[in-house]
């Protein structure tokens, strides 16, 4: 049975405005049993929103005819850079838009480049935004996934991404069920949010080692839900989900993954699970798939044996990446086929 957690949360929330880290971190070691505690975002403060920052490695290849841009979006309170994929094989236009969220300590070129989303966009015709969190909204760079306020409808990072997406889908002419949003960690954890709480605004969505809608509501029930699962009490995603997680992730727990499904199926009863397991890339994959009554694919569930906290089948030159099935091509397979 897990240890109930005994936490002073004023204290806990004192030492960190203060920026005494080590101490807040020590005070919720002990408050989880004296656990081991992943990195973890910090509380977020607001400032001036900086350049996009950079990793020092090259901005990934763009192919002739195609565009890799920056640009700058406000809304819901929130304002932050993106920037934005359109590949040359869109010029006649896209097959869909994709939200690509990438997970803390990285930012949009790292993402790109670890994700080879670039290529795989570029293959699908399908134009790719990834925003960046900035250090002055959350210390670490993690999209902020575990503070009611920005899993809300009319404001903080929930509602920009939305309105984010809705605007450059507007500007592409991509109908709601041809928009797709996906994320790494926090991000896996926001595209859950975006898909539960915005579900009429997506076709699809993807968590790679995320949590569930309602993991959290504060420090440190966002430390409890990453080591040893989130509770699952909020709403459940609303549209097409695909799952993907590690059996070996020591830093957001497996069951975690248990909970975005268990949310989903309630969500969206009567569906009909077939098992689907691989080996691929070397690696077992538990994969089950659900069906509703028409046959069409609403939610698919990868486990992946021995993958730790990474993105699956990434490329080295992006960070938290890990030999494996690919991710990507899995996703877009996905979103782009899997309805029909």
């Amino acid at each position: 049975m897990t240890k109930p957690m005994s936490m002073n949360m004023s204290e806990i929330t004192r030492l960190m405005r203060a920026g005494q880290l080590t101490e807040a971190t020590r005070m919720i070691q002990t408050g989880l049993g004296g656990s081991s505690l992943p990195q973890m975002p910090q509380m977020p403060q607001m400032g001036q929103m900086p350049q996009m920052p950079h990793q020092g490695r090259a901005t990934p290849a763009i192919p002739e005819g195609a565009r890799w841009t920056m640009g700058q979006h406000a809304a819901a309170g929130q304002a932050r850079q993106y920037r934005l994929y359109v590949p040359a094989s869109a010029a006649d236009g896209a097959e869909g838009l994709l939200l690509l969220l990438h997970g803390c300590t990285q930012d949009p070129d790292d993402f790109a480049r670890g994700t080879a989303i670039l290529a795989a966009a570029e293959a699908r015709r399908m134009i790719v935004v990834l925003p960046a969190q900035t250090a002055q909204s959350n210390m670490n760079k993690c999209w902020n996934w575990f503070e009611p306020r920005h899993a809300a409808t009319d404001g903080g990072e929930a509602a920009f991404l939305t309105d984010l997406t809705r605007t450059l889908a507007h500007d592409h002419a991509i109908a709601p069920d041809r928009r797709f949003a996906a994320g790494l960690s926090a991000g896996g954890a926001m595209a859950v949010i975006l898909g539960a709480v915005f579900a009429d605004d997506f076709g699809a969505v993807a968590c790679h080692s995320g949590l569930p809608n309602g993991a959290a509501s504060d420090m440190g029930s966002a430390f409890a839900a990453m080591s040893q699962g989130g509770r699952d009490g909020g709403a459940g995603v609303g549209c097409r989900l695909l799952i993907l997680h590690g059996s070996a992730d020591g830093t957001v727990s497996p069951r975690n993954a248990d909970a975005v499904l268990s949310q989903a199926l309630r969500r969206q009863p009567g569906l009909t699970r077939r098992a689907a397991d691989a080996r691929l890339a070397g690696h077992e994959v538990r994969i089950g798939r659900h069906r509703d009554a028409t046959g069409t694919l609403r939610i698919e569930d990868w486990r992946i044996a021995g993958l730790g906290h990474a993105w699956s089948g990434g490329a080295p030159e992006g960070s938290h990446t890990a030999p494996g099935p690919s991710a990507t091509d899995a996703m877009m397979r996905f979103f782009l086929d899997g309805a029909d």
